[in-house]
């Protein structure tokens, strides 16, 4: 189709020259329906070679037949030719075959040429040369390193010296050229060097101008030109040359069609770019945006952090770290979720110690320190404060704890201590709290102790009467053993053994135990287990008709035991309900509190001091009083301290002064407030004690 529609005329010389016995050159073309090859070669001689031209016409061949295999004039089709012939010398290495070669290739629209050595291409537009291949030779680079002009060429002794050609031992690396678009009229020739050796481009372009347009006649003139030139007696090299005249260009009948496809297809293309690159534009600038906005949101969280609001801070990280995930900032997503634990975690211990969970909130603060280390230690400072805080209200409620199990113990002078140094604690930390809780505790271990003065004449009393009440108990159970009345003895020597156990009196306990196991054993053998429960319920009725919780519950438990050992459940239950009556009796007599007789409300500081000094260990205390622990706490201490220029104690005593003998909170609180507490420490002793005085009680006789 494409060689139908062109016109490429071709004529080609290959002559051995004049006194040459070969023709070492070969020529070969193939015009095929949608290209066309032209290929020129030239043997180059070797001493070993007796048949020189071989090389050239195995070249030549070789690519023909890659060619006509699979036509293309792409740059690796042409370069894929050249090495055919390359590796067809190699193969007949022995024969140390070389050729320079030339090949076009052409689809009747463009060419595209390959060489390897000093045969050339020209193309010729117009009468002018417009593209020339270059030799592989010394020469040529040696003009072109203006080292030798290009008219001396073809004369100098190295123009043979080749780098390049097919053959070659070293590796191939043969010229390919770009793609050329061709047009009506243009001329192309390839040709060896016997050709280029004796006629200059001026001599080609004079035969082409006289062949008027026809391949035929210009091979004739430039073959005339070459011979005219040879003086008789001289020698000419091998020549071969072929000239083709492209008098018509293939044209596409559908390249409008095709050329605006392109055209459409490229502005489709050019707005999928732009609209890409629009979008590109958007998303960059959302994001640049974006970004900012993140670091703005993590700067504020972390200055919210310096001023310790770490809600508002956490607000602020949460933000920062939904924009970071939307951007996909796997480092400042790592980061902010630091920050956003941190936080949390101080947040968390806040709340412990708010809800008074001082250990937890000490560990809490504890796991907040580690995880400050990997937000850049922020608020390390604060955590550790708020550490030592909690530290210390857990140390006031460990006094106030063991301090209650002093109570517990009676120990009035270690529980004393303990209450104390929560109060002395609490102060120092402002713990409020605290400090009302351990001046309460003073308070109630202070009444304990006057009601444990005066129960203590009744206790011993009550344990003189225990143990008469025992030995009775335990000269019936004897009578009764030996009458063999065995449910009567068991009664007796069980509450006789209960009063013993009371009193700590082991030996007779031991004694009670060897007198009921015989009873048992006798009872096993001739008793019944209904008749012992009936029994013990009456005598649990009578104990709770008197008032006698504790023995009442002692005896309904041993008719429980007996009823459950023969079945009797009904009694069971019956015996189980006055159990709970008992238990909520005995309840209800723990309550009661021993009355203490009131002591006039108006006692002066002074008065109640002296009366603490005389009795340090026991006294009345009025029910709206909290004694004062030491005589420390008297005005006359306070005064001494201020004489000696030290301030900060005598409004520690001001203070427990007050607490002492208000129990209106509120009232304390506008006493604080009243106080000018820069008194003490700007001015003497004088302004100190004159604006306290109005706060310290007096006596009012």
């Amino acid at each position: 189709m494409r060689k139908e529609n062109s016109t490429f005329n071709m004529n080609f010389i290959s002559q051995p020259g004049v006194s040459m016995l070969h023709n070492n050159d070969y020529y070969g073309c193939s015009e095929l329906d949608g290209f066309a090859c032209y290929v020129v070669a030239d043997g180059i001689l070797s001493g070993n070679i007796k048949r020189p031209d071989a090389s050239a016409r195995i070249a030549v061949e070789a690519v023909i037949s890659a060619f006509n295999e699979k036509p293309s004039i792409r740059k690796s089709a042409v370069k894929r030719y050249l090495n055919e012939a390359h590796r067809a010398l190699r193969e007949n290495n022995r024969d140390r075959l070389r050729a320079s070669l030339t090949v076009v290739v052409t689809d009747y629209q463009k060419l595209r040429y390959g060489y390897a050595g000093n045969s050339r291409f020209n193309l010729y537009r117009s009468g002018k040369l417009i593209e020339e291949s270059r030799d592989h030779s010394l020469s040529w680079s040696m003009m072109e390193k203006n080292q030798l002009q290009r008219d001396k060429i073809a004369t100098h002794a190295e123009r043979h010296n080749l780098t390049q050609y097919c053959g070659v031992k070293k590796t191939f690396r043969p010229t390919i050229s770009k793609k050329i678009k061709l047009s009506n009229a243009d001329i192309f020739t390839l040709f060896t060097r016997g050709i280029w050796e004796n006629a200059h481009t001026s001599d080609i372009m004079a035969a082409i101008k006289a062949g008027e347009n026809n391949p035929a006649e210009t091979t004739r003139n430039l073959e005339r030109l070459i011979l005219d030139k040879t003086k008789p007696g001289s020698t000419v090299d091998n020549y071969t040359a072929c000239f083709v005249f492209v008098d018509k260009i293939f044209v596409d009948p559908d390249a409008k069609k095709r050329r605006k496809r392109i055209i459409i297809i490229c502005i489709i293309v050019f707005l999928v770019i732009a609209i890409v690159v629009v979008a590109l534009l958007i998303y960059f600038n959302w994001r640049q945006r974006t970004e900012d906005n993140m670091h703005m949101a993590k700067n504020n969280g972390i200055e919210h952090m310096r001023s310790n609001n770490f809600i508002r801070a956490d607000e602020e990280l949460q933000v920062a770290l939904g924009l970071a995930e939307r951007l996909r900032m796997r480092e400042y997503v790592s980061n902010i979720n630091n920050h956003i634990l941190l936080t949390t975690s101080i947040t968390h211990a806040n709340g412990l110690l708010d809800e008074r969970r001082y250990e937890q909130a000490v560990h809490a603060f504890r796991g907040a320190a580690n995880q400050s280390r990997h937000a850049d230690n922020l608020a390390l400072d604060y955590i550790t404060a708020r550490k030592e805080r909690a530290t210390g209200y857990m140390n006031v409620h460990e006094y106030l704890y063991l301090g209650d199990a002093l109570l517990r113990v009676l120990d009035w002078g270690g529980a004393e201590t303990m209450y104390l140094s929560a109060r002395n604690l609490a102060s120092r930390l402002h713990y409020i709290e605290g400090r009302r809780l351990a001046n309460e505790s003073l308070t109630t271990m202070h009444e304990l102790r006057e009601q444990d003065i005066a129960a203590g004449r009744h206790i011993a009393q009550t344990l003189a009467q225990e143990e008469l009440s025992a030995a009775e108990f335990l000269v019936e159970g004897d009578n009764a053993l030996l009458h063999g009345d065995h449910v009567a003895a068991a009664l007796f020597f069980q509450l006789a053994r209960d009063k013993y156990a009371k009193l700590d009196n082991d030996a007779i306990v031991s004694a009670i135990d060897m007198r009921m196991e015989l009873v048992q054993l006798r009872m096993t053998q001739t008793g019944s287990r209904f008749d012992e429960g009936m029994m013990y319920e009456r005598l649990g009725n009578e104990m709770l008709s008197q008032g006698l919780y504790t023995e009442a519950a002692g005896f309904y438990l041993r008719a429980r035991n007996a009823f459950t050992a023969v079945g009797e459940h009904q009694r069971v239950q019956e015996i189980q309900s006055r159990l709970d009556l008992v238990d909520i009796y005995i309840a209800l007599a723990a309550m009661s509190v021993p009355e203490v007789e009131d002591e006039p409300i108006n006692a002066s500081v002074e008065q109640y001091a002296a009366m603490y000094n005389q009795n340090r260990n026991y006294q009345a205390t009025p029910a709206n009083y909290m004694p004062p622990p030491n005589e420390n706490y008297t005005t006359i201490s306070a005064e001494e301290y201020i004489d000696d220029e030290e301030y900060d104690e005598p409004l520690v005593y001001y203070e427990d002064y007050y607490s002492v003998y208000y129990e209106d909170y509120t009232e304390y609180d506008e006493y604080m407030e009243s106080t000018p507490l820069a008194a003490y420490e700007n001015d003497g002793a004088e302004e100190v004690i004159e604006a306290t005085a109005p706060f310290i009680p007096h006596n009012t006789n």
